[in-house]
């Protein structure tokens, strides 16, 4: 029994402290009950003399009975302790199990909820990242959207100033004269004349713009511009005696002349022609003398061989110099190009005489197409070349100055 109290919990052992004590109380009430009830029964048998032997008989057999009594009391107590004891164990077994249990689904549950827990962290953490991401880039694209609006308003500013400021200006130029628009485009076909003619020596494009320029003076119909037209008309006249030859042409022909360099040829060392008499045999007897002396000659001529070279002997060109004097030639030409198209008349007279003595030295004269070559570069040789353009138009000065009368002294004062 000890070792049931020792796997008791303090519980069980308090509880079964409780039912000792309440048995020995039992024990000790019977007993004085049995003592109470000792002395009333031997005072009522004592009247009867006969009842003294069954007193004496009850009162030796009493003791033993109670003694019985406490043994089943005993071990009735003991066997309700032992089963109360173990009733105790098992619900505390089914108590311990049943708690496990629940702490081992508490575990569970912790853990199924940790994890939940951690997945919910990750995914907010990774929201929270997404969204900084976004909140960046939004923050990006509205400072740049910021900088576009603060670019465009500027740009807005501007050009409300530039609007206002046209719109000044065409107030003041509406109160000008209609005509005053053709003089402005008279004033620029004659300065883009004077630019066609001294930059690029085109005649015919700043005749056409000279032309155009009287054309819109006419149409103001306006005598005080009769002294522009005048001087206008001086210079379309010194036009018109510049020499006409285009230099284009003459650069072309040149170029075509180039072309043909290769095809010509070079002149070759000749080999001079044997002189070969022939033996004329005579049938008259007397001129035996005549005939043994050309049959002598005849079987001489088998071994010797006498040649009369009377011609100049010219040296033979290697295909090294062959090249140089093609390419020398077409350098001279291309110089000569060059010359003319800018101009330089000097340059260019100069050029076509050093190729003229090319030809003349390295090519075969006797043959047709240098016979032509050379014809050709005589003819561009002679041709007059030499132009004499004006140093200014006499009509700008006084174009100048009626503009500047009626349109720049106007934009001036609208300026200010």
């Amino acid at each position: 029994m000890a070792d049931n109290h020792d796997k008791l919990k303090q519980s069980d052992q308090q509880k079964l402290a409780e039912l000792e004590e309440q048995l020995s109380k039992n024990v000790a009430d019977h007993s004085a009950a049995a003592k109470t009830s000792a002395p009333t029964d031997s005072k009522q048998s004592s009247s009867a003399p006969f009842s003294k032997r069954e007193e004496y008989i009850s009162q030796r057999a009493a003791p033993k009975a109670k003694t019985g009594f406490l043994w089943f009391v005993t071990l009735f107590n003991f066997l309700l302790v032992m089963t109360l004891a173990a009733a105790g164990y098992w619900a505390w077994m089914q108590w311990q199990n049943q708690k496990q249990q629940q702490l081992q689904q508490q575990q569970e549950f912790i853990s199924t909820q940790q994890t939940s827990f951690n997945q919910q962290r990750a995914a907010l953490t990774q929201s929270l990242d997404s969204n900084q991401l976004i909140k960046d880039e939004w923050q990006s694209q509205n400072q740049a959207l910021q900088n576009t609006l603060t670019a465009l308003l500027a740009d807005v500013e501007q050009n409300r100033q530039q609007v206002a400021l046209n719109q000044a200006k065409l107030a003041d130029i509406a109160e000008r004269r209609p005509t005053d628009w053709l003089l402005a485009e008279a004033d620029y076909l004659l300065k883009m004349a004077g630019r066609k003619l001294w930059l690029e020596h085109d005649v015919k494009t700043a005749m056409l713009m000279l032309q155009a320029t009287d054309t819109r003076l006419q149409e103001l119909d306006d005598p005080s511009l009769l002294p522009v037209r005048e001087k206008l008309a001086m210079d379309m006249q010194s036009l018109q005696q510049i020499n006409p030859v285009s230099s284009s042409t003459v650069a072309l022909n040149i170029n075509a002349l180039m072309q043909q360099v290769d095809a010509l040829p070079l002149a070759f060392f000749k080999r001079p022609e044997d002189e070969e008499t022939a033996a004329n045999l005579s049938n008259n007897v007397d001129d035996w003398q005549s005939n043994l002396m050309a049959n002598i000659e005849s079987v001489l001529k088998d071994f010797f061989s006498i040649k009369k070279i009377s011609s100049e002997v010219k040296p033979f060109m290697s295909e090294q110099q062959q090249w140089l004097a093609k390419e020398q030639l077409k350098f001279t030409l291309l110089s000569a190009q060059i010359a003319i198209l800018k101009d330089n008349t000097e340059l260019f007279q100069a050029a076509l005489g050093n190729a003229q003595n090319m030809v003349v030295e390295n090519f075969d004269g006797q043959k047709v197409a240098v016979v032509q070559f050379s014809e050709s570069l005589a003819s561009l040789r002679n041709t007059d070349v030499e132009r004499v353009y004006p140093e200014q138009f006499s009509a700008s000065a006084p174009l100048q100055d009626l503009m500047k009368h009626r349109l720049d002294g106007r934009t001036t004062n609208g300026n200010h």
